[in-house]
């Protein structure tokens, strides 16, 4: 169905134009983030998940607002930033034992008002140990596999509470005030 938002400049609308890769995504680009408060990065429900993003590449930054979700102030990202992102911490006990690794993956998903959409994804992989010498599991969060999935960074014991709290704490330094 076409944008039917008023003052969404007639560029932004999708209208089935080209899908990005991840490799599309030049180091030096910036993600915004539209956000209520300016003092946090806001997550879906209070959780982490995947965050929707605006890609500098496709939006002209005067155009920020005119697309939806509708916010008060935004926050950016330098892509290079993102890709260079890595928290690793231990569980040695329980299920699950291993290296836990969380990173960044970059997924363009334009939506009819808002060709420049794009999201941050959660890459939790798990390693036989700190050397990541075997790949035990892997699991890519988006918002829709957090929310009526059963992810396993969503999980209530101490050690996976302490990794949402960890990596949550990676991206709100990661973005900034413009």
């Amino acid at each position: 169905m076409p944008c039917q938002t008023e003052g969404v400049p007639e560029y932004l609308h999708w209208n089935g134009c080209q899908v990005y890769n991840d490799s599309d995504f030049a180091s030096e680009d910036s993600l915004y983030r539209i956000t209520e408060n300016p003092n946090e990065i806001e997550f879906p429900s209070g959780t982490i998940t995947a965050l929707s993003c605006k890609w500098s590449q496709l939006i002209a930054e005067s155009d920020i607002f005119k697309v939806p979700p509708f916010g008060k102030t935004y926050k950016y990202a330098v892509i290079q930033s993102l890709r260079d992102f890595s928290l690793k911490r231990v569980k040695d006990n329980g299920d699950n034992t291993g290296c836990h690794k969380l990173t960044c993956e970059l997924e363009h998903i334009p939506e009819e008002c808002d060709y420049s959409h794009c999201v941050i994804l959660i890459k939790h992989e798990i390693f036989s140990n700190e050397l990541e010498n075997e790949l035990v599991a892997t699991f890519c969060y988006s918002y829709e596999i957090w929310q009526n999935g059963n992810p396993l960074l969503k999980s209530k014991s101490k050690y996976y509470k302490q990794l949402r709290g960890d990596y949550r704490l990676s991206m709100i330094k990661i973005f900034s005030l413009p």
